[in-house]
């Protein structure tokens, strides 16, 4: 789902930063120098090609939009994807003085920590890198998305629409970060159904729809009528799978209107706003709620992340007051959601 409107985009940040939870404090003590400087200067760093997934492509859109309206903020792009190249990529920018530079995933962790120690004057952000011991880091912020939310919303549907009431997932990896979609998911089945049966399995690639097409194929034969993709560019494939074995699909990030026309295979997508999180990150960074040492999640009350029900998805109308109560419940803190899955 492209975001193409710039005043939206600008509008949710606003609710990001309101409800993100600074705290208005510079952890570096330089918070004045750097909310008088002319032009912040801003690297993001991708472990993945940035066409290679719809989300990242959606973030690149909408970080570029907000550095055009902005004359002094300037951004660089770059993709860094294989491993030996990471701390290099990283610490060039660092050496040409960016003032902020952001990395992406835990496979970037350890180059992220080691360039910041030798410059503790640049703030750096950590997309979902899962640092361990990042209180010991006074100018890293780890930030990411609550995935849990959505995905549970994601298990709602997903159980409701399931008439042999066996499911599957295709995850990315099996690192903390799709496991929390996963846990989400469960729980979300569970909710519905406590005798659901439900498959997963790890593509181990997030931009090989062939290898997803195969998994999601393998989820048919063991008796899935409702699979669900949350494996970035191999998700593509998964959705092929469900269309061609003409079978629920639940998406992330993204919707498939190209492979399922207007059949209601795909029930809905938990979509996830990374360039709104981004910009929310930058602005705190330049105005000093910079969060270092910590970790901040955005949720569903930010406005950065949401479940997407497909306008012609064959979906009941109790199922889509079951997703809006738990919705609802959510948001109200009602629900506590663990970041353990179920199984694996």
């Amino acid at each position: 789902m492209k975001k193409n409107c710039l005043a939206v985009i600008l509008a949710a940040v606003m609710m990001v930063t309101a409800c993100g939870g600074g705290n208005g404090q510079g952890t570096n003590g330089d918070t004045e120098q750097r909310e008088e400087k002319e032009t912040f200067r801003v690297a993001f760093i991708s472990d993945q090609e940035l066409d290679a997934s719809e989300w990242l492509i959606n973030l690149v859109e909408g970080v570029k939009k907000y550095e055009e309206e902005y004359e002094n903020v300037e951004i660089r792009m770059k993709e860094a994807v294989e491993t030996n190249s990471y701390e290099p990529t990283i610490r060039s920018f660092a050496e040409e003085g960016y003032d902020i530079i952001i990395t992406t995933y835990s496979s970037m962790a350890d180059a992220t920590v080691s360039v910041s120690k030798d410059y503790p004057n640049i703030y750096f952000g950590s997309l979902d890198g899962t640092i361990d011991g990042i209180e010991a880091y006074s100018n890293i912020q780890e930030f990411g998305l609550n995935r849990t939310q959505t995905a549970y919303l994601a298990g709602i549907v997903g159980a409701y629409a399931s008439e042999s009431k066996v499911v599957g997932m295709i995850g990315g990896n099996d690192e903390p970060v799709g496991n929390a979609i996963l846990a989400g998911w469960q729980q979300g089945l569970k909710s519905v159904n406590p005798d659901i049966v439900d498959y997963v399995s790890y593509a181990r690639t997030y931009t090989d729809p062939t290898t997803g097409k195969d998994l999601g194929q393998a989820l048919v034969d063991r008796g899935c009528d409702v699979i669900a993709g949350a494996a970035g560019g191999t998700s593509s494939g998964v959705a092929q799978a469900a269309n061609e074995n003409q079978i629920f699909y639940v998406g992330w990030d993204t919707h498939y209107p190209d492979i399922f026309g207007e059949n209601g295979l795909e029930l809905g997508s938990a979509l996830n706003y990374f360039d709104v999180m981004v910009i929310a990150f930058i602005e705190d960074a330049i105005h000093g709620n910079f969060q270092g040492g910590q970790r901040v999640d955005y949720g569903m009350d930010s406005g950065v992340c949401d479940f997407d029900i497909c306008e012609n998805a064959e979906i009941s109308e109790e199922c889509k007051a079951a997703v809006e109560e738990a919705l609802q419940q959510i948001k109200n803190g009602e629900i506590e959601l663990s970041e353990e899955p179920l199984h694996k």
